[in-house]
Parts: structure tokens; C-alpha cells; sequence
């Protein structure tokens, strides 16, 4: 699976533009009054303008290459980016996925991730930047029923569920190392932090095989 295109909700696109942009130098595709787009790797990250009043918050993720969570750390240290960091430091090593990530906040309090995967082989090549972000990677997703949801989308898109796990009532992964779908419940709190998962408005585009699909999800 790939996600090529994440459309989300920003109460100000311009503090949007300034962070995506300015700060983590995506590809600016185009500006709109009410909505603007990046070139973030193969896929496509759009912002719309939040109208009818309310705080959305995400959980998403950039893959990046093998063996680049410390370097990609440094990069978002040198650009002030505020890293939320686990209980066992800056990068979260989840070895059941052969995966690690390092967490880091938006300008809107959003959670992003840098997560690499050993066994999509993709080597790093010299300093980390803009260009080792591949790609939207994962999307957090949420419900209050995650099983229920992910039935729907599977028999949508034939997207099945994630080999490696997990596969709860409330929290789920859909698809490949190349790109998920994360499912939570609404409450969970989103890894590694506190902050309870709420759902907000997404639209999403996602290839399956030769076979792409919009979903949406309403808050």
C-alpha cells in the first residue's frame, strides 16, 4: 500500500505554510485562500482550512531511510522542533516491526514521525534532509470501533491488515511497510505521549496494487 495523498484540516494555514515549508522544506505546490499542498517524497500533503470551529489533531508519519532516526533527531534538534521523546529517550525502537522512530510536534501540536523500516532495504545516503523524506508513511485514524472501520476499508480497497500487528479492539494497523492505515480507538493515547486520539476530518488517497481509493473520515 501507498499513501499518495493526505488531505487534513489546519486552523492557520499560514503558521502551516511557515513550518512545512520553512522549517521542514517541503516542495510548496500551491497556495490557495483555503488550502495548500506540499510535495512531501511520492506523496502529496494538503492542508484545508479549518471552518466550522474545531482543534483537529493528527498522528502521521514520514518514512525515511534505514539507520537515519539518529541523524534525522539532529536535523529536527538543529531546526528547533520540539522532539516528544518516550520513556527510553528520542528514538523508539519497535522491534516486532523491525522499525524505528523518532516523534517530534508541528506548529499546531500535531504528531509527526520519522520512522525508518529495516526490511523496506532503503539505505541512507549522505547527510539527512528534506530529500530523506520518502513519503507519508502512516496515518492515525480514529474511531470508536477500529475493527468495525477497518472491515469497511478492506472490503473498499482490499487493503488487509498489517502482517507484523497489531490487531486489537483498540488499535490496529492496515497494509505494508510502504504504508499503513493505524486504526485507534477514540481515547487511546497516541505513542509516545499522553495526548488522547480524537477524530478529526481526513481524506485519503491510497494505492492498493494497481487500484487507488479515497476514504474519508469525519470527526
Amino acid at each position: 500500500m501507498e499513501i499518495l495523498t493526505l488531505v487534513l484540516q489546519s486552523e492557520n494555514l499560514k503558521e502551516t505554510v511557515k513550518f512545512y515549508r520553512e522549517v521542514l522544506g517541503f516542495e510548496l505546490l500551491f497556495r490557495k485562500k483555503n488550502q495548500v499542498a506540499f510535495q512531501v517524497g511520492t506523496s502529496e500533503l494538503v492542508f484545508e482550512k479549518e471552518t466550522i470551529g474545531a482543534t483537529p489533531k493528527y498522528h502521521f508519519a514520514f518514512l525515511t531511510p534505514n539507520h537515519s532516526s539518529e541523524l534525522g533527531f539532529q536535523w529536527l534538534k538543529e531546526r528547533g522542533i520540539k522532539i516528544l521523546n518516550s520513556g527510553d529517550g528520542p528514538i523508539v525502537d519497535f522491534e516486532n516491526w523491525k522499525a524505528k522512530s523518532v516523534y517530534f510536534e508541528d506548529s499546531h501540536g500535531n504528531i509527526l514521525e520519522f520512522i525508518s523500516r529495516e526490511d523496506l532495504q532503503i539505505d541512507m545516503v549522505g547527510n539527512f534532509s528534506t530529500q530523506s523524506i520518502l513519503g507519508i508513511n502512516e496515518i492515525g485514524v480514529v474511531t470508536d470501533s477500529p475493527l468495525e472501520m477497518a472491515e469497511i476499508i478492506k472490503a473498499k480497497s482490499g487493503l488487509d491488515y498489517f502482517p507484523k500487528g497489531p490487531k486489537g479492539t483498540d488499535i490496529l494497523a492496515m497494509g505494508e511497510d510502504t504504508g499503513l492505515l493505524v486504526i485507534s480507538k477514540k481515547g487511546r493515547n497516541w505513542c509516545p505521549t499522553k495526548s488522547p486520539s480524537k477524530p478529526s476530518r481526513i481524506k485519503v488517497e491510497i494505492k492498493v496494487g494497481n487500484k487507488s481509493t479515497w476514504f474519508e473520515f469525519s470527526r
